[in-house]
């Protein structure tokens, strides 16, 4: 399986395949983590030809729904995406626009994220810039210390900075998209 398995995925997995970090792979995404389980129940299987064969269709369902290559892809848990999405009909043109949006846009900070977060749609797998301390400092005088949603004065270590205009909604992080929350306002706006 080493050299197939090379050749096959070695744009998309990290490591090394003749340590078997490949096969690593392939049995974690295979068994959703229970590697133990798995290897328990396959001990005394013949050959890896299942395995094998699962491998491929993970590395194959990602080549047909993200077809344009990013070195960005290399190491994204493909199977777990694969295990989630690989019944649901999805639109690849859509995706590729969507992922170019994203890879252009400064404030992602997990280039590899946006692949789960354009199926899952879950901002944390994209790390968004935060804010500077210089443009929380701005904003917390800016707004004389006050929570925009509660209107409480805090200290500043008592608040988070918070997009006035959501990222998803094209707000960028910076000075001027800056507002101060209090922590449980920010947390109850985030749904954290």
């Amino acid at each position: 399986m080493r050299r197939p398995a090379y050749r096959l995925a070695s744009n998309y997995l990290k490591g090394i395949s003749i340590r078997q970090e490949y096969l690593e792979t392939a049995i974690e995404w295979r068994s959703d983590g229970k590697i133990e389980e798995y290897m328990s129940e396959h001990q005394h299987d013949a050959n890896a030809t299942r395995l094998w064969q699962y491998f491929q269709k993970v590395i194959g369902w990602v080549k047909a729904t993200f077809p344009e290559y990013r070195r960005e892809m290399k190491g994204v848990d493909w199977g777990a995406l694969y295990s989630q999405f690989k019944d649901n009909e999805l639109d690849t043109d859509k995706l590729e626009k969507q992922v170019a949006k994203l890879m252009r846009d400064e404030d992602v900070g997990s280039k590899p994220g946006i692949y789960s977060y354009v199926l899952e749609g879950d901002e944390r797998r994209l790390n968004i810039r935060a804010f500077s301390d210089n443009m929380k400092r701005e904003a917390y005088e800016r707004q004389k210390g006050v929570c925009v949603k509660c209107k409480t004065k805090f200290q500043l270590s008592e608040m988070e900075g918070d997009h006035i205009k959501p990222w998803r909604e094209g707000g960028k992080t910076n000075a001027s998209n800056c507002q101060m929350l209090c922590k449980d306002d920010n947390r109850r706006k985030s749904g954290k």
